[in-house]
């Protein structure tokens, strides 16, 4: 309990790493709803979208001693988040490189879960689940924190072509990078508050989600052709609905922490918000107010369950197993760029 109070209260300190959470559970609901996917499905999803910045905020974003960020997460060195934002890649070439990587990290990764005969019953779904929202959160930050948007609005392109919608030759010509993440770590580059069209008032925020929504759809429709072996009708029927014990972590719990903690901390929509949730009125106080109310409530039903001595895990919810007992991002991550590093899984 007093570990996941401490871990929300760093997170509310954080700064956005990402396109906030709106405009991310946006284009997965699109990416998934497009390519046939349950509600139940689309939602787990989204909420796997958002637990990869969750964690990346918590553990990089919050100024907090790297000690007690580990000590909170128990997760060790867990440097892969840093790499699962597309930030701080600065020519064509590496950019390029890194979604190389992502394809074929995430389509391994994929058939890994599916086939790792030590995955605890009843997890396998969920883990495929976790690594199809934890891709589509880097291919959706590409379109913000590029300078691919500004190129093709300076062409006066329209509609915004997706990466793999362009020519590779074409591509190879462009002038392309990302912002610099933390602001400052790179001289003479921009930073990523120079860059990120994260949130609605933000200029090319509206251009950037338009084509990371059509990006999103493209992507899942990808890794499915590309791993036939998977039980995707298994996964795009999938329905929790039945399931009083999923369902209530999953619909009430999860999608419940998405929201709230996001408003918390100032990451739904930004400081200035289009986009509201619990406040009728749009205001920004009363919004805030009830995210914190319902966030709390949240709070203690996750830190009833990691008393629970079946949960052998100590995790807050099942659908978070991909990251915090299997620790996907690894996989995901190896090989990716961040600051002229690559990240080399353990």
């Amino acid at each position: 309990m007093k570990n996941l109070l401490l871990t929300l209260c760093l997170f509310t300190t954080s700064k956005a790493m990402a396109f906030d959470t709106w405009w991310h559970a946006e284009c997965t609901r699109k990416a998934m709803t497009g390519n046939g996917f349950s509600a139940d499905a689309r939602l787990a999803a989204q909420v796997s979208n958002y637990i990869t910045d969750f964690h990346s905020a918590v553990l990089f974003g919050t100024g907090i001693p790297e000690k007690q960020r580990v000590e909170v997460f128990k997760l060790k060195q867990e440097m892969s988040y840093e790499y699962m934002h597309f930030d701080a890649i600065y020519s064509t070439a590496d950019i390029e490189k890194n979604w190389q990587s992502i394809y074929v990290n995430t389509i391994q990764t994929l058939k890994k879960y599916n086939n790792n005969p030590d995955v605890k019953s009843g997890f396998r779904l969920i883990i495929l689940f976790n690594i199809i929202g934890a891709s589509l959160h880097i291919v959706q930050d590409f379109y913000s924190h590029s300078n691919w948007v500004n190129t093709y609005t300076l062409l006066n392109k329209s509609p915004i072509p997706t990466w793999y919608g362009e020519d590779s030759t074409y591509r190879k010509s462009l002038y392309l990078y990302t912002g610099a993440y933390p602001d400052g770590s790179a001289k003479g580059k921009k930073d990523h508050s120079e860059l990120n069209k994260d949130c609605s008032s933000l200029p090319l925020n509206k251009e950037a989600v338009e084509v990371a929504e059509r990006a999103s759809i493209e992507w899942v429709k990808k890794i499915m052709e590309a791993t036939p072996e998977l039980p995707w009708g298994e996964l795009k029927s999938y329905n929790i609905q039945g399931d009083a014990i999923l369902k209530n972590f999953l619909v009430k719990l999860d999608a419940t922490f998405l929201t709230s903690s996001s408003i918390v901390a100032g990451h739904l929509d930004g400081s200035k918000p289009a986009k509201f949730i619990f406040s009728a009125e749009k205001n920004l106080v009363k919004e805030q107010s009830m995210a914190l109310a319902a966030l709390n409530l949240t709070i203690g039903e996750y830190a009833a369950y990691l008393t629970l001595e079946r949960n052998i895990y100590k995790i807050p919810s099942p659908y978070w197993a991909g990251f915090r007992v299997y620790f996907i991002t690894r996989d995901m991550a190896n090989g990716l760029s961040h600051s002229n590093k690559k990240y080399v899984k353990p």
